[in-house]
């Protein structure tokens, strides 16, 4: 490559990584590696390396990761201390007093354990009352009998929650500077810093999950640091979030637990931009990698955003999109279960030894090796890396599950796995008031495009869009994010109470402070947005609506209005005769970055149809196969087909017609029976 300047986006998956790298020439290259279990750094360096980048050609790159979440799942965080006000020790174990979902009908369910054990939660005498009074003040002498026994449990890092922080902060603060004074180098996070709002199961939740995988971050960070310093790169690095945008270094480091869905947040945002390009307002994420697939719905071109989260069975009170994940991937391991029933997932063959077609030592059936076997994965040529699949292994390995007949057994692996993907797009849509026959299904991912069509067929969609090169989409979305901060405070009041004026004034302190973690990020004012809602709720419920609005042409008639829509829209019926109420005043400040367009690469190939093979769908038929580099704009087949490409390959079924958009996007469109 000739010396340029190259913008980088990197998202590290559980079975390979992406790199995607736009030029200042406007041109985008691609590489895809193996990811390296534990060592996710030497993976980005490996997929830099694969472009052939110059180091001092970088100019900055986003990275998407899954360290944090890896870590909680596998309970491989740090030794965390817990700080909470006298008499809320056991608030994890209490919580809401109820049972999760998975065990409501379970005699035996337990809840899993909190990531701070109860020999590892303090208590000390502090009380502000509800509306900020002080009720009990701070002693610094306690503080630093504190800091002695924290220091001599083997403390690796600290979480500070008391109740009623959320209005006044001041006690956290105390108490977090005079710890740092005796316990120098230990991490320490406090609630209201990292989510001020009410409820302190969540508060305290969201804070301990931060302190306990927060030296996993600091130790990963600093590996990536000094693995791109070994290779001289020295330009700046942010970390995707989970609400849609970018982190500074510094900033993930205070809030790793605001990274749990980096990875699969970066492919909804680059599913915006394709949205956007072939003129679909509606559509449904379908993101399906090696180890899982992730669904997300975006309407009218904004993903769906939610602040009340839960991480395995803990609240996580940190804004991230509304991403549902199942164990389905290319990697999953179709397996039967003690019934004798045929499943899929949620385990997973991983990069390594990955699926048994790959030849590198794995044996267990996979869905990579059931769509080699059913002709809808190339074993004559190799695919992205030099990797050539082998249908022997293949083979070999669904015999594992006692059948003579792989071929059928491989399509009922599949159709299992269209089944579950289905289920998970109901999740984001039937579930939150969607048909999903109003929106486009927009498939990417390394498997995503074989399974997109499938999946439409199964809910009544009739429109799939497969973007180009879909299996780094995700790496593009890192690229194409904005920074984002997202700024919240508790404000309580009835309407019938409140002014317009005193909700501006608490707006544009947010706006403000919004205002400078963006200028310390280093983006400039004329790319900055802000953008502004209110958790809004009938007087006497339990639970919010999120309320979006534009002070500047907005009232409180008018956001009264909105949120009576919005709870029609939600549960079906309004409450015109009862007050409402503002829980919660909400502004994101955004630093745009500059977006990238696609166009379809010309090219002056007339043939395109370059071989057929025999590919099984609910009969054996000879298929064509098409070089998607090779195809033109506005170029139109029906299937049945398969579309090559590096990184990934698409499956028409038949009754599906393709056009080539001029973005370079496929635009399917099915004849539904149903």
């Amino acid at each position: 490559m000739s010396a340029q300047r190259f913008l980088v986006g990197i998202d590290v998956g559980g079975t390979f990584t992406d790199v995607v790298a736009r030029a200042s020439d406007g041109q985008t290259h691609h590489a895809k590696v193996p990811s390296i279990p534990g060592e996710q750094w030497l993976g980005v360096l490996n997929a830099l390396g694969e472009l052939g980048i110059n180091a001092e050609d970088i100019q900055a790159f986003v990275h998407g990761t899954t360290i944090v979440t890896n870590a909680l799942l596998e309970r491989k965080g740090a030794k965390t201390a817990l700080v909470v006000t006298h008499g809320f020790r056991d608030v994890l174990e209490v919580g809401k007093c109820r049972r999760l979902a998975g065990g409501l009908f379970d005699p035996t369910w337990q809840r899993p354990k909190p990531v701070v054990p109860r020999n590892m939660r303090f208590e000390v005498l502090e009380r502000l009352g509800a509306d900020g009074a002080l009720v009990t003040a701070l002693d610094p002498k306690q503080g630093r009998e504190l800091a002695k026994d924290i220091k001599a449990a083997g403390t690796e890092s600290i979480a500070i929650a008391f109740i009623n922080s959320y209005v006044d902060a001041r006690h956290e603060v105390e108490l977090k500077a005079l710890l740092e004074t005796e316990l120098p180098g230990v991490p320490i996070c406090t609630s209201a810093q990292l989510t001020p709002e009410r409820g302190e199961f969540e508060r305290t939740s969201t804070a301990a999950l931060n302190a306990y995988l927060t030296p996993t971050m600091h130790v990963y960070l600093d590996a990536l640091n000094d693995a791109l310093e070994s290779k001289r790169i020295h330009a700046p690095v942010n970390i995707m979030g989970s609400n849609g945008g970018t982190m500074s270094l510094s900033t993930a480091r205070q809030r790793c637990a605001g990274t749990f869905l980096s990875g699969p947040v970066g492919g909804v945002v680059g599913a915006v931009s394709v949205a956007k390009a072939v003129e679909e307002r509606n559509v449904i994420t379908l993101d399906m990698g090696g180890t899982s697939t992730d669904v997300a719905l975006i309407d009218n071109l904004k993903p769906r955003l939610s602040f009340d989260n839960q991480i395995d069975a803990w609240p996580l009170k940190m804004p991230q999109l509304d991403i549902h994940t199942i164990g389905a991937g290319g990697g999953s391991i179709v397996h039967r279960l003690d019934d004798g029933t045929l499943s899929i997932g949620p385990q997973s063959a991983g990069a390594l030894p990955g699926p048994a077609c790959y030849g590198r030592g794995g044996t267990a059936p996979t869905i990579s090796d059931a769509n080699l076997l059913l002709g809808r994965l190339p074993s004559e040529r190799p695919l992205a890396g030099g990797l050539k699949l082998n249908e022997s292994l293949a083979s070999e390995a669904f015999r594992t599950l006692d059948s003579d007949d792989v071929t059928s057994l491989a399509l009922a692996a599949v159709q299992i796995a269209v089944a579950k993907m289905a289920g998970a797009v109901r999740e984001v849509s039937v579930h939150r008031g969607f048909d999903p026959r109003d929106f486009a299904l927009l498939g990417f991912g390394g498997a995503g495009p074989m399974f997109a069509m499938s999946v439409a067929e199964e809910l009544g969609i009739e429109r799939v869009i497969i973007p180009k090169a879909p299996g780094h989409l995700s790496a593009q979305g890192q690229m194409l994010a904005d920074v984002r901060h997202d700024t919240v405070t508790a404000f309580t009041a009835r309407f019938s109470d409140l002014t317009w004026e005193a909700l501006e004034l608490q707006l544009a302190e947010l706006r403000d402070s919004g205002f400078k973690q963006l200028d310390s990020d280093g983006t400039s004012v004329g790319a900055h947005r802000f953008e502004h809602s209110a958790d809004i709720r009938y007087v006497g419920q339990a639970f919010t609506l999120q309320v979006p609005f534009e002070p500047s042409s907005s009232s409180l008639n008018a956001l009264r209005e909105a949120f009576d829509e919005r709870h029609e829209e939600t549960f079906g019926y309004r409450d015109i005769k009862n007050d409402v109420e503002v829980v919660n005043l909400r502004v994101t400040a955004v630093g745009v970055v500059e977006k990238l367009e696609q166009h379809a690469s010309p090219t002056d190939t007339t043939e395109v149809a370059v071989r057929t093979r025999k590919v099984r769908f609910d009969d054996l038929v000879d298929c064509p196969v098409y070089d998607r580099s090779a195809l033109t704009v506005e170029q139109t087949f029906e299937g049945p087909a398969v579309i090559e490409e590096a990184g990934g390959t698409t499956v028409v079924p038949p009754d599906w017609t393709v056009r080539v958009h001029p973005n370079g996007s496929l635009v399917c469109t099915g004849k539904i029976r149903w």
